[in-house]
C-alpha cells in the first residue's frame, strides 16, 4: 500500500501543477483541435471540455489527498475512536469529492437526470445492485442513492481502482471491498464480499455493479453464448435485453445471505461512453440520463441457490426492459 502511494500520489499532484501552469497554452490548443473539428463535423467542443474536466478531477483528487492527511493528523489526540471518527469525515470528504465531479460533469457537458423510483433506495439495510456501462456512471449511486437518502454505501469495486490515490486513500478508510477479480481463490473474495453485509443498520447499504464490468456489446455476445451452454433458462429471461450483461451470481448470492432488501438500478444515456475514446468520439452534449429504482423486500427473494439465481437474473431482466424503454423515449 505505502508503495502503491508513494507512486500515485506524487504523480496525481505533479500532474496538476503540470495541467494548471500549462492551462493557457493547452487551453489554445484544445480551442484549436475543436474549431477544426466544428468545421469538418459539426461535433461540439469536446478538447476544452475533456481538458476542463481532467483538471477538475486532479484538483479534486489532490484536495482528497490534502484533506485526508490533515483529518489522519487531527484524528491522532483521540486515541481509540480515531478510526470512527476518520470514517465519519470520509464519508464527509467522499460526498464532496463525488458533488464536484458531478457538478463539472453536468456544467460542462449539460447533463440533466431524470430520476424515477428514488424512494426505494432507503431506508437501510439493503443491497444496491447497478447497471455499469461507461466511466461516467460510476458517480451515478452516491449521488442518487447515498445522498438523498442518507445511506452510507460499502462499495464493491475492482482492486485495478486502488491506482487512482482518492480511492485508495478514502476507499480503504471505509468498509469497502477492492475485488482481485484474478485471483485463483474465488471463495475467499466471495467471503470477503459477504462480511460487508454484516452489521448493517437502517443508514448502511452494500453497492455492487453485479455485471462485474462495463457494459459491451462483444462481451455480452460472448457470456450470452456460455450462457446458453450452461444454463439455457437464464440465458433466456436476458435474451430480449440486448443493453444488459448477464450478473455474476457469487459475489451477489453470497450477500444475500444477510437476509436484506434489494435495490436494483437502471440507467440509459451514458451508452457508447465506455472510456475517453468513445467520449471524445460521441460527445455526449446534452444528454439526458435516466436512471430508475426497484425494491424487492427480502421476503421476495428466495432461500434455494438455484431459484436466487433465477430471481437475479429476472431482476436484471426489468434492468434490461427499463433500459430499452428509456432508451426508446429518447
Amino acid at each position: 500500500m505505502l508503495r502503491r502511494r508513494l507512486k500515485t500520489i506524487p504523480i496525481t499532484i505533479v500532474m496538476l501543477i503540470v495541467v494548471t501552469l500549462l492551462a493557457p497554452i493547452l487551453l489554445a490548443a484544445t480551442v484549436a483541435v475543436d474549431l477544426i473539428r466544428k468545421l469538418a463535423t459539426g461535433k461540439p467542443m469536446m478538447a476544452t471540455r475533456l481538458l476542463a474536466m481532467g483538471w477538475v478531477y486532479l484538483a479534486a483528487e489532490v484536495g482528497v489527498i490534502v484533506v485526508a492527511g490533515l483529518q489522519w493528523l487531527v484524528s491522532l489526540p483521540f486515541g481509540s475512536r480515531a478510526a470512527d471518527k476518520r470514517a465519519d469525515w470520509t464519508y464527509g470528504l467522499q460526498s464532496r469529492w463525488v458533488a464536484t465531479i458531478m457538478a463539472a460533469m453536468r456544467r460542462l457537458f449539460g447533463l440533466r437526470f431524470d430520476i424515477a423510483g428514488e424512494d426505494a433506495a432507503g431506508p437501510g439495510p439493503v443491497v444496491v445492485l447497478f447497471r455499469h456501462a461507461s466511466i461516467m456512471d460510476n458517480l451515478l449511486p452516491h449521488a442518487f442513492v447515498s445522498a438523498p437518502a442518507g445511506l452510507r454505501l460499502r462499495w464493491v469495486l475492482k482492486k485495478e481502482l486502488l491506482r487512482d490515490p482518492a480511492l485508495d486513500i478514502g476507499g480503504n478508510r471505509l468498509p469497502n471491498y477492492f475485488v482481485d477479480r484474478a485471483s485463483d481463490d474465488p471463495g475467499t473474495e466471495r467471503a470477503r464480499i459477504a462480511e460487508l453485509g454484516a452489521n448493517m443498520g437502517a443508514r448502511d447499504g452494500v453497492l455492487m455493479f453485479p455485471e462485474g464490468t462495463r457494459f459491451s456489446r462483444r462481451r455480452r455476445e460472448r457470456r450470452m453464448k456460455n450462457l446458453a451452454s450452461s444454463n439455457s433458462e437464464l440465458h433466456d429471461l436476458l435474451a430480449p435485453y440486448a443493453h444488459v450483461l448477464p450478473p455474476k451470481t457469487g459475489g451477489v448470492l453470497a450477500l444475500l445471505d444477510h437476509g436484506t432488501d434489494v435495490v436494483v438500478a437502471a440507467h440509459a444515456g451514458f451508452e457508447e461512453l465506455r472510456g475517453i475514446k468513445e467520449v471524445w468520439s460521441n460527445a455526449p452534449v446534452g444528454r439526458t440520463i435516466r436512471v430508475s429504482f426497484r425494491r424487492y423486500a427480502a421476503s421476495e427473494i428466495p432461500g434455494d441457490i438455484e431459484a436466487r439465481k433465477r430471481w437475479l437474473f429476472s431482476a436484471w431482466a426489468w434492468v434490461g426492459a427499463e433500459v430499452d424503454a428509456m432508451r426508446a423515449a429518447g
